[in-house]
């Protein structure tokens, strides 16, 4: 019972959800999923957060990190720190907007590493957040939804430096 206690990831707060999402990355050996319908500047942008994702990215020929966001502009204007990892290694951090009106409405945000573990903010503006590093099933249910959205969105063309 305790083993499952220790795969439980409960958050409440800023500082929080920092801790569960470099907990969540640090199990993850080649992908990651990333869905954040608004890329707002403190959250996915912390030093041990972009550790994690750099040495996701750099893991191997297999290495994926895969992000949607509704406005890819926005975050790029701001600063975000994921568009210049993206933009640093493009063949291993892709971004995509949704473009379906369906799509566009969701609501919530989450990070899956693939296979068994994820972590899920019902109301993306919140900090609050539930998840588990040991849920195969729940994270199979969010990475077909994520899958079904990436295969209907499109490149976010915008974050491409010059020249390139």
């Amino acid at each position: 019972m305790t083993e499952k206690a220790d795969t439980v990831l409960t958050v409440e707060d800023r500082a929080g959800l920092e801790v569960a999402h470099v907990r969540l990355l640090s199990q993850a050996r080649y992908r990651a999923a990333i869905y954040l319908p608004r890329m707002e500047i403190g959250i996915f942008d912390s030093e041990g957060i972009l550790t994690e994702l750099r040495r996701l990215a750099t893991s191997g020929r297999p290495a994926q990190i895969r992000i949607l966001t509704h406005d890819v502009e926005q975050a790029h204007r701001e600063g975000h720190r994921l568009i210049a990892l993206a933009q640093r290694l493009p063949t291993a951090v892709s971004i995509r907007m949704p473009v379906d009106e369906s799509h566009l409405g969701y609501a919530s945000a989450f990070i899956c590493d693939t296979t068994a573990g994820y972590l899920l903010r019902p109301v993306a503006s919140r900090y609050e957040a539930r998840g588990d590093l040991d849920a195969p099933g729940e994270t199979s249910r969010l990475m077909a939804y994520f899958d079904e959205v990436w295969e209907r969105a499109e490149p976010a063309w915008q974050i491409r430096p010059l020249g390139i």
